[in-house]
């Protein structure tokens, strides 16, 4: 077609969503930019640009509708866009254009590399937005699908509330929620002066705010803002800070550091006139959501069975653990198990990880000993990062200067494209960094009150699992391992690296025989050459 032929009028249509499924997309700005080179080339007559921000999932976009009503009085006859995805993900919109573009009222659609027009056959789009459609179901699933895994790992799926960081550095499904060093104690102050009933919530609200100076987390395109009403009210009534949080109608146990405990929680429900019935509860019925069918990889829930004896009237309880058997497409013939028999199997685990009460404290002493040693080590790991990264951030100020300096006014010292390769991949470097250094700090401390949980555990665990309530079954359970399946009625544990560590080392026949013996902490040091490889393993 020649730029005498068309004569249409076609208004330009560019989209970009905030949404993760057009992440990759490229921006507004490219997109008229690879618009406007193919009005010039095809001699296209426009009429009006539209541009906007906002998914196409689900009709309601104001712009997209505006242009649609201008194409349907007869003010425009087509529509340039960079792919048809631009224009819909919805069966809704993607219906709307394919019957006009039938009836003729929209004569022509114009992307990068084809044109659409009334007298095709519409089988081709129909496919191309059939594919965009369901580009959105499988996303929306796969999304969902990995929110709700990380929900019973621990972690909140969404931005963690005032007082709390969202790890930017961690695995994807794996990042971690810490206490925000600059608003923590904060936070927990106005907690504190709420529970002595002495100060309203505007009043706690406003002391934070001009007393304290807490603002909230400088977010994308606002800067710190004091905090309002609205989200003080929130914050007291947020079970998130005492160590539950609600997803999708259910409520999981957090893995982050609670900065209340549930009683305070309450008793300021009670003084907020609440009664303490805000409080979401958890399921009272044990391992839900932490055990997966090995047959079908559906979840195992649990159920309660009330059965009455006949003989005596008396109603006996019973728990059975079962797979829900709800993935679509896949049988699954596993029978129940019950809730004692599981619990047994667990006990079991738990018994190869248990070292006896006598080496709780050598054990610890010598993580001190270590601990010191591993300190200088990181020291000095530490400092070859910062200087790592100080380098990195003079070679980004170099580069800068260098761009800007009145000798590369032509640009040949350095080009626009080079000098945007260099500084995305030195900005690159100087995230990856921070990350590392942010790493190497909290580890100095953590692994040490790791290790220290991990054998006061493995000393007590059994005898906390034999007496703890549901709850803190499905808690210890949790801490012991990291995948748990059950097949053909038996469980199957991947023990975390530390407790496996411990149950490699409490089958070594010589620490076995130590544990017969009177205590005497002078041979056990003489004979802990194994346990002391263990020990300084933990803290790599």
């Amino acid at each position: 077609m020649n730029k005498e032929e068309n004569k249409n009028r076609y208004i330009i249509y560019c989209r970009k969503s905030t949404d993760s499924e057009d992440r990759q997309i490229q921006s507004i700005k490219d997109q008229r930019n690879e618009l406007k080179k193919l009005v010039n080339e095809k001699g296209l007559n426009v009429v009006k640009i539209f541009e906007e921000s906002k998914s196409a999932k689900k009709p309601g976009r104001p712009e997209f509708n505006e242009m649609m009503n201008i194409i349907q009085s007869g003010k425009a006859d087509g529509i340039i866009c960079w792919k048809l995805n631009r224009l819909s993900r919805n069966p809704i919109d993607g219906g709307l254009i394919q019957w006009l573009l039938q009836r003729g009222v929209i004569k022509s659609i114009m992307t990068v590399g084809r044109e659409y027009l009334s007298a095709d056959n519409v089988l081709i789009m129909g496919v191309e937005f059939g594919v965009a459609n369901q580009y959105i179901i499988d996303l929306s699933k796969d999304v969902k699908r990995g929110m709700v895994a990380k929900a019973v790992k621990g972690w909140r799926p969404h931005t963690a509330p005032l007082g709390y960081l969202n790890d930017k550095y961690g695995d994807k499904g794996e990042k971690k929620i810490f206490r925000d060093p600059d608003r923590f104690h904060i936070v927990r102050k106005m907690w504190d002066y709420l529970l002595t009933g002495n100060y309203s919530v505007p009043q706690v609200i406003k002391i934070a705010n001009d007393e304290w100076g807490l603002r909230s987390i400088q977010r994308k395109g606002k800067g710190p803002m004091k905090i309002s009403m609205s989200t003080g009210c929130k914050i007291f009534n947020n079970p998130f800070y005492f160590g539950l949080f609600e997803f999708n109608g259910e409520v999981y146990q957090g893995r982050h550091d609670p900065m209340i405990t549930q009683e305070e929680f309450d008793r300021v429900q009670k003084i907020l006139g609440r009664d303490g019935k805000s409080r979401p509860k958890i399921k009272r019925l044990p391992f839900n959501g932490l055990i997966i069918c090995g047959e079908c990889g559906g979840m195992i829930t649990s159920e309660e069975k009330f059965k009455k004896n006949k003989t005596n009237d008396k109603v006996r309880h019973y728990i059975y653990h079962h797979c829900t058997k709800n993935k679509k497409g896949v049988s699954c013939n596993q029978k129940c198990i019950r809730h004692e028999d599981l619990c047994e199997q667990v006990s079991s685990f738990i018994d190869k990880i248990t070292i006896p009460p006598e080496f709780l404290h050598w054990g610890v002493s010598v993580l001190r000993e270590q601990h010191e040693l591993e300190q200088n080590d990181r020291d000095v790991l530490l400092e070859n990062q910062q200087k790592n990264y100080k380098s990195c951030v003079g070679s980004l100020d170099n580069l800068m200067r260098l761009y800007i300096s009145p000798e590369n006014m032509d640009r040949k010292l350095i080009s626009n494209d080079l000098f945007i390769s260099q500084k995305d991949t030195l900005m690159k470097e100087r995230a990856r960094l921070e990350g590392v250094i942010k790493n190497l700090e909290e580890r100095m401390d953590e692994w040490m009150e790791l290790a220290e949980r991990t054998f006061n555990f493995a000393t007590y665990a059994k005898y906390w699992f034999e007496k703890a309530d549901f709850e803190q079954k499905t808690i210890l359970l949790r801490a012991l391992g990291q995948h748990f399946i059950l097949k053909n009625n038996r469980l199957d544990i991947e023990i975390k690296k530390p407790f496996l560590t411990i149950k490699e080392a409490t089958e070594n026949k010589e620490i076995k025989s130590i544990a017969s013996e009177p205590v005497n902490f002078a041979l056990l040091q003489r004979k802990n050459s194994h346990f002391q490889t263990v020990f300084s393993s933990w803290s790599g």
